[in-house]
């Protein structure tokens, strides 16, 4: 009996010496991790938004509505829907203001339109002005979204630029696949057209 009682005490003894190394550990690494610091805070638009005059429609249903005859003329019935439902969407966008939300970069990532997206989750970036818009583009690892599209205002650019450099590479040349040199040709071919 009194050697149990002795094994006793001294797991007991044990237990509480475990316990103080347990508290020391997790005392040292609160003191490690650090505290999220906001580095720079700034709200934008959604989206990029020009409004748009009745000329800009009037060009846009009078390029659907060819597009459409031509479709029904070859009798590409099938096409027409998604013709459709992109002229549907260009309407909304161009006639639906978009939100305004908030940005801001800190110690630990980025946080757009409320979501956080951590610097081991960011790849790279690169600012394009194009416009009247100073957008700033960062790609990332995660499966969506692919690419953060936030606008800034034109004389926060330095400090952005500053900012993300410290944490992920910049590039003096956007990264840009076929898919945005032909919406940029369109784009601008059709900007001209209804200027």
């Amino acid at each position: 009996m009194p050697n149990k009682e002795s094994n006793i005490k001294n797991l007991k003894s044990e237990i509480d010496r475990l316990q103080d190394e347990i508290s020391k550990i997790e005392g040292e690494e609160k003191k490690k991790q650090k505290s999220v610091k906001t580095l720079f805070r700034w709200q934008s638009f959604s989206r990029a938004y020009t409004k748009r005059g009745t000329k800009w429609f009037l060009y846009t249903f009078l390029l659907v509505a060819t597009i459409i005859l031509i479709l029904l003329f070859v009798r590409e019935f099938f096409i027409i829907a998604p013709v459709l439902a992109l002229a549907f969407v260009a309407y909304i966008l161009a006639t639906v203001p978009p939100d305004v939300i908030g940005n801001e970069i800190t110690t630990h990532g980025v946080n757009t339109g409320g979501h956080t997206y951590i610097w081991d989750e960011l790849d790279d970036f690169w600012i394009v002005e194009k416009g009247s818009f100073t957008t700033l583009y960062v790609d990332t690892f995660v499966q969506w979204p692919r690419r953060l599209i936030i606008l800034i205002n034109k004389h926060d650019q330095e400090k952005v630029k500053e900012l993300l450099a410290r944490y992920i590479p910049y590039r003096e040349l956007p990264k840009t696949t076929w898919l945005d040199s032909v919406a940029d040709l369109l784009s601008s071919g059709f900007h001209k057209l209804t200027s």
